[in-house]
């Protein structure tokens, strides 16, 4: 399972895990990440899209040996043979099956402080929101070669996670309570075009006219939806209840992603940052230092402490200040700033060149479809800022 990159994941509630007497073990302390499998249904991808949450995290059906992905799987320097159990506190003991890129062994990729393991996290929405719950784990584990393990069992128990849209600033729901029918028209009317416009059922002019397009329309939105079953069902094409709830929560998912999207795309540090600080421009700042192993917790938003000392630690590491007392140390200025933003580019830039191609492609067909008259069902799972 080939990952370019990992996400960060959080397990509680340790699995009591019963050694035999003459079980062996060797200590040892790992940095621990995680990766979740996707799938085409999800409501939120991390990246914006089923394929490139793919090739961040793997298709999500085997490990690098060919094993099955299961609670428990782990992937482990390439150094590690496949079969190795290693037991980590507040996870339980898991096996290693799998290898990636970023997976490397004490001072590889020259961040890591330990040997790094990525454990998975689980399938679609709920194996997301374990990956993006906390951030990097440094902690001490048992090692047990192939063979060595004894009746160790292999099990592991998941927290319940924190929602994504809690991660978010997601704005208010848009909510609909005006029925509308072909013939209609009006200023509800407009608003309902603009809505089937955003989420790519609709192309027409807005003029506040219900027209025949417009009826298609909702009705491709309805049979997508599965408000209705077929165009001559009670109520296809026409804007009751039913489909004006679920136009609602269509809008609400798209928000939700175009959110998580232009966080990770569009944003840059365009501020000073100091210790007490609360914002977006904190947890961004605190995703990255969680990246380079330099801090230990999840992103809160909140420039505490501990985000001043691993700020100060990255500031060194990379020649921005000489000594802990250095003007502007543990502090977000021009030059950190700089630096900052030169490696959200760096990161964010192949996966803005894959979005714009298959959002072409998208529009291309969706348009190609309404001009043939044909029932469809847009793509809605890559959301760009254009």
């Amino acid at each position: 399972m080939k990952r370019l990159a990992v996400l960060t994941m959080a397990f509680v509630a340790p699995t009591v895990v019963a050694l035999t007497a003459n079980a062996a073990g060797e200590a040892r302390e790992f940095t621990v990440t995680g990766y979740y499998s996707p799938l085409p249904n999800q409501t939120y991808y991390v990246t914006g899209s089923y394929e490139s949450d793919k090739r961040l995290n793997g298709h999500g059906i085997a490990g690098a040996d060919g094993t099955p992905v299961f609670p428990g799987m782990i992937a482990a320097p390439s150094s590690y043979a496949f079969g190795t159990v290693i037991c980590l506190p507040g996870f339980g003991c898991g096996s290693v099956h799998d290898r990636g890129g970023a997976i490397v062994e004490k001072g590889g990729r020259n961040i890591a402080r330990h040997d790094r393991l990525d454990l998975w996290t689980g399938y679609g929405e709920e194996g997301l929101a374990r990956a993006l719950d906390i951030g990097l784990w440094h902690t001490n584990g048992t090692l047990y070669e192939p063979g060595e393990a004894g009746n160790i069992d292999i099990a592991v128990n998941f927290k319940a996670v924190t929602p994504l849209t809690r991660l978010l600033d997601i704005p208010a729901v848009q909510q609909f309570v005006e029925k509308l029918y072909l013939g209609d028209s009006g200023e509800a009317v407009t608003t309902l075009q603009e809505a089937l416009e955003k989420l790519g059922f609709y192309i027409g002019a807005k003029d506040g006219e219900f027209g025949a397009e417009l009826k298609s329309a909702v009705l491709n939105f309805q049979l997508e939806n599965f408000v209705v079953d077929s165009s001559t069902q009670v109520g296809a094409g026409g804007f009751g209840p039913k489909t004006q709830a679920a136009l609602s929560e269509a809008l609400n998912k798209f928000e939700t992603q175009k959110a998580l999207l232009e966080r990770w795309n569009d944003f840059n540090f365009d501020d000073n940052l100091s210790k007490g600080k609360r914002d977006e421009s904190v947890v961004k700042l605190q995703e990255i230092l969680v990246q380079r192993e330099l801090l230990d917790h999840q992103p809160t938003g909140y420039f505490g402490n501990l985000t001043k000392k691993a700020l100060i630690e990255f500031q060194l590491a990379e020649g921005l200040i000489a000594t802990e007392s250095t003007a502007g140390a543990g502090s977000v200025g021009p030059k950190t700033r700089e630096l900052l933003n030169e490696l959200l580019e760096v990161e964010t830039m192949a996966l803005a060149e894959d979005q714009a191609a298959q959002l072409a492609f998208i529009e291309q067909k969706n348009e190609l479809r309404m001009l043939a008259g044909l029932n469809f069902a847009p793509t809605q799972n890559l959301i760009v800022k254009k």
